[in-house]
């Protein structure tokens, strides 16, 4: 499923800056710098960030890549910061799924793209039970129409966009 999540992405033009939330060990990190972006990426575990500076650490010496130890719902950077927001398989780990999206679209000048997964997709693509999913999915359903979100759902994954003007 993250190939067809990654392909998906594919049809954003990102611009040429990116902030990453809930990069993770960096699967996404890696598609985003292999796109010649620069990439601001945050998580709330130590080790990920750790990991991260050590694995792209060329990337991070170039300038390209910024790994950041943040949660979601308080990013350390300034408004319009970065061109687009990106969050893949994350959104489920946040406690405050509305602050985690507020903060992504005031980071971002362009577009936020967040992408996690369904209660279809429980046992499947991830270790997380259906009743578990599906309440963060409809929290993220219902910040996502306040903040004016598009939303689409995927199967076993489900797609947040909001383009800036």
């Amino acid at each position: 499923m993250i190939e067809e999540i990654a392909r998906d992405l594919e049809a954003f033009d990102l611009g040429e800056s990116v902030l990453e939330v809930g990069a993770g060990y960096g699967s996404t990190t890696a598609l985003l710098l292999r796109r010649g972006l620069r990439v601001c990426a945050v998580d709330i575990d130590p080790g990920a960030i750790s990991y991260l500076r050590s694995a792209f650490k060329d990337y991070a010496e170039a300038g390209l890549l910024r790994a950041v130890l943040a949660p979601g719902e308080s990013l350390p950077f300034k408004d319009g910061e970065c061109d687009s927001a990106v969050s893949v398989a994350a959104l489920h780990h946040i406690r405050d799924i509305a602050a985690a999206l507020r903060e992504m679209l005031r980071v971002a000048r362009r577009l936020v793209v967040v992408y996690d997964w369904t209660p279809e997709s429980a046992g499947v693509t991830n270790p997380h039970s259906a009743q578990e999913l599906d309440k963060k999915m409809r929290e993220a359903a219902a910040a996502a129409e306040a903040l004016g979100y598009d939303l689409a759902k995927k199967g076993l994954w489900y797609r947040l966009t909001k383009r800036k003007t």
